[in-house]
């Protein structure tokens, strides 16, 4: 597929990643760690990365729509970090898009993030059906009801604004 990240320093030397590129017949994927949208895209026209990684917890919905179209138009595809109702909606909607990371899973382990947190969506080995594909939820927002009680239980401080 590629190499993600291959350097220690959080993927910022647009040289360092362009001379890789240069050396080695594996694609690179990057940007896991860069926000916003003049970053990535700085990273893409110096050739520093074949294929770019969004993320909707740094840069939001509508920071990754927006960088996905900037890929689109310079011919990459962005790869989604992580999990979860928003990336899943996101990729949905994204025509240069490819592969629902789900990492550190196993079928011996339980899940990596708060399974509790949704009613009906998981992000485990079970969500994925016999064409190795995942569903898009379908209710209101994103698509994942909140477990609302499991919210207010597991909630460190709480403020209420207005009437």
């Amino acid at each position: 597929f590629w190499y993600e990240d291959p350097y220690r320093d959080g993927g910022k030397s647009h040289f360092a990643h362009r001379k890789l590129r240069q050396l080695i017949k594996t694609p690179l994927l990057m940007t896991e760690h860069v926000r916003s949208l003049e970053p990535h895209i700085d990273f893409v026209i110096a050739d520093a990365t074949d294929y770019v990684r969004g993320d909707v917890g740094y840069d939001g919905i509508t920071g990754v729509i927006k960088l996905a179209h900037a890929c689109e138009a310079l011919g990459l595809d962005i790869e989604f970090h992580g999990p979860g109702p928003a990336q899943r909606q996101c990729m949905a909607a994204i025509r240069n898009t490819n592969y629902y990371e789900m990492g550190l899973i196993h079928p011996k382990a339980d899940a990596s993030h708060a399974p509790h947190l949704f009613l009906d969506y998981a992000d485990d080995l079970n969500a994925i059906d016999a064409k190795g594909h995942v569903p898009i939820p379908q209710g209101p927002g994103l698509g994942a009801a909140i477990n609302w009680d499991w919210v207010k239980k597991n909630q460190t401080g709480y403020v209420e604004y207005g009437g």
